[in-house]
């Protein structure tokens, strides 16, 4: 999803005339794929009934971009990490709202809300988390940059190690030492494996993109398929979740499972090679 396709918000009785509508067609799906008849309806009438679900479906969720949008900005403010990476992953979680949302029970906005706020603030974690420091140590780090950032963006001078501290209630040495810690390796796909034709000046570099090339090559076909697809390795651009699961013909949770699946198995087995890594768990 893109932010530029948002919708205007809901009112409530719109959302629950959309929620209604998006119940009976994934009832009328089923009926269609089960031949079942507790009500006398035709294909026809049921297929209605589908694709008005689908547009139940797109409206509730391009109404709510916005939503997604304003709290991958927070956190990408907050923790340095890419806004465009984070509103996928916002619409990810979205999504997931959606599948569990009771309109008896209240407004959406409210309940992705907080869904997509915990997915955020776990990827967020995850990945410096990756950087090669303790949890703990991590979310302070978050907490770090989302300062300069908002130095920053006051146009203010980024932070001193000894204020930083004081405004966090941290160690200064420790807070200095994060402010010099250097990142891992990143096995990020994308950037990591470069085309064939393409040169890898770096011989370390080169060296990590073999290593990780035959690490690809020993996984199960299956993840080294989704590997490939999902990073563009070898075939050209990347794919996005949602791309990757309808090429594979799987739902978007088993392509998500099968990625994080690859990634955990060469993670693992290139730190086994002495490499220090920095994994994206998708």
């Amino acid at each position: 999803m893109q932010r530029d396709q948002a919708l205007p918000l809901l009112t409530e009785a719109e959302e629950r005339r959309l929620a209604r509508q998006l119940e009976a067609g994934v009832l009328a799906g089923h009926l269609l794929s089960s031949g079942e008849r507790p009500l006398p309806a035709t294909d026809a009438e049921l297929g209605e009934l589908v694709q008005a679900g689908r547009e139940a479906w797109d409206r509730l969720l391009l109404s709510n971009l916005r939503l997604v949008q304003k709290l991958a900005g927070q956190e990408a403010r907050q923790s340095g990490l890419p806004l465009d990476d984070l509103f996928q992953e916002g619409c990810l979680a979205l999504t997931g709202a959606l599948l569990r949302f009771d309109a008896d029970r209240g407004r959406f906005p409210m309940y992705a809300a907080g869904r997509i706020g915990r997915h955020l603030s776990a990827v967020s974690a995850a990945r410096l988390g990756a950087l090669g420091l303790p949890v703990a140590q991590a979310i302070t780090l978050r907490r770090l940059r989302g300062l300069q950032a908002e130095r920053a963006q006051d146009g203010r001078e980024r932070l001193a190690a000894a204020e930083a501290a004081t405004v966090m209630g941290r160690d200064p040495i420790q807070i200095e030492r994060l402010l010099r810690h250097q990142s891992p390796v990143s096995l990020h796909f994308a950037d990591a494996v470069p085309a064939p034709t393409t040169e890898a000046a770096d011989p370390d570099r080169r060296i990590l993109d073999d290593q990780l090339r035959r690490e690809i090559a020993r996984l199960s076909p299956e993840l080294a398929t989704v590997v490939r697809l999902r990073f563009g390795i070898d075939r050209g651009e990347p794919m996005d979740l949602s791309e990757l699961a309808t090429r594979l013909g799987v739902s978007l949770s088993t392509a998500r499972r099968r990625e994080r699946e690859a990634l955990t198995i060469l993670r693992r087995r290139l730190q086994s090679c002495g490499i220090t890594v920095a994994a994206l768990a998708g």
